[in-house]
This record gives structure tokens, sequence and C-alpha cells, in this order.
């Protein structure tokens, strides 16, 4: 895509029956703001339907999504705080309010979106798995699209290694070259841009923090799902009826 740079198609990732997660049916992306009318094309080629909106309502208001033709269900489940929040991490950064991130704070940040979201995700997840082929974000398609995906491939049985591999993509696709479009910015202000690449990437020590504390709290990603999230036994046979070939 031309206006994104995290889009991607959840599927191909092996699960550990032998099968592979069903491409054209789940897509990750970032912000949807700056897509262009030949990647709208692009999305009405993909069929996807529904779209799944994780930002809260400040980024949602500054970054109105451009959909496309086939969109018939835009779904907003606002999600919000510590490293999903991008403007008001900058905005303090540059204050001099932060002299960096580490991947535990960003680690931090992840446990308490599945802490306080809970029943967000829940939603989300049946609300994307209902209405395939469907697309979930949020604005740099890390953090909360991070999380998502992790449990809905937990779902499916897919191999903790593979998932990392996943999350690791956004550094790939999306963090990099933030990264280096930013430093100039930190530099004017006495700042060093890489103090703070936890935060604009994707740490995989803070995935790890999220994965060990379901573990311990929850008895692992698919308990929470079924039994915290609420989707119940139903709605993991229904991500695993759709994803899993």
């Amino acid at each position: 895509m031309d206006g994104s740079l995290n889009l991607r198609d959840l599927g191909g990732w092996p699960t550990a029956s032998g099968g592979t997660i069903t491409p054209g049916q789940l897509f990750r992306s970032d912000r949807l703001s700056e897509l262009t009318d030949a990647d709208l094309g692009r999305h009405d080629e993909l069929g996807i339907r529904t779209v799944i909106d994780l930002r809260y309502e400040r980024e949602v208001a500054d970054d109105p999504s451009r959909l496309w033709s086939v969109v018939d269900n835009h779904v907003e489940i606002p999600m919000g705080g510590g490293a999903a929040d991008q403007k008001s991490f900058l905005e303090r950064a540059f204050s001099g309010e932060m002299e960096g991130i580490d991947g535990e704070w960003v680690g931090d940040a992840y446990i308490g979106m599945l802490t306080d979201h809970a029943t967000d995700f829940g939603r989300a997840v049946e609300t994307a798995v209902d209405n395939a082929p469907s697309l979930f974000h949020c604005t740099a398609g890390k953090d909360r699209t991070g999380l998502f995906a992790m449990l809905v491939l937990s779902a499916c049985d897919v191999d903790r290694s593979h998932i990392l591999k996943d999350f690791d993509l956004s550094n790939e696709y999306r963090a990099e070259k933030r990264i280096a479009a930013l430093a100039p910015t930190f530099a004017e202000k006495g700042l060093d841009v890489e103090n703070f690449r936890a935060a604009l990437g994707a740490p995989r020590d803070a995935m790890e923090m999220a994965f060990t504390f379901l573990d311990a709290e929850h008895g692992g990603p698919v308990n929470y799902l079924r039994d915290v999230a609420g989707i119940g036994e139903d709605g993991v046979d229904a991500i695993r009826s759709l994803l899993t070939s």
C-alpha cells in the first residue's frame, strides 16, 4: 500500500496440527487515514468487508479512516493507554517528561491493556470472526493490533515462535521507517531516538511479558480468550473453524 506501512494477511502461519492459518480471512494494519485511491481499490480487491478500529476517540478524530467500497461493517472498539497512545507519548517525550523507554515499560503497558480491555478484545475477536473477511487495526498496527493477533494465532495453536515472528514484522515494515523519520525531530529536542526505540517499535521482550502474564494469571491465551474475554468455547471453535485448515 502507498498510504499504510503495516498491512498484512494473518494467514500462512503453520499450526501445531500440521495445517496453516487460512489466508484471505483476517488482516492486520496500521492506521487507514492516509490510504490513496489506489490503496482503496486494492482493499476492494481483497474483499475486506469489516473494519475493526482499536483506536480511542482522540486518535479517530485526528486521523479519520478512509474506507473502501465493499466495507459494510465498521466497528470502533477503543483501547488506549501506555504505548498505544503514540501522539501522547511523543508529546511527553518532546516536553522532557521522559528520557527513554525500555521493553519492560512497553510490556507493562501490554499487560495493562490485557487487564483493562479483556472484554473489548473478546468483542473485537468475535466481530472479526463472525464478519470475515475482516481487518483490525490501530495507529501503528503493532501494540493493540499485535496483542489481537497474538490471541487469535494462539487460539489456532500457532507456535509462539511464529507468533513472535509475526510481531517482529512490525519492525521491518513500519517501525524502522518511523524511527528514521522521527530521528531529526528527536535530535532537535536534544533527545536520542534510540532511547525510545522500544515504544516506537515492537520489542519482543514486551510480547514475551504478555505471554508470561497470561500463562501465570489465566493459564494461557486460549483460557484468557474463553473465560476472561468472554468468547466461550464456541468462540474459540469459531476462530479455529474460520482460520485453520
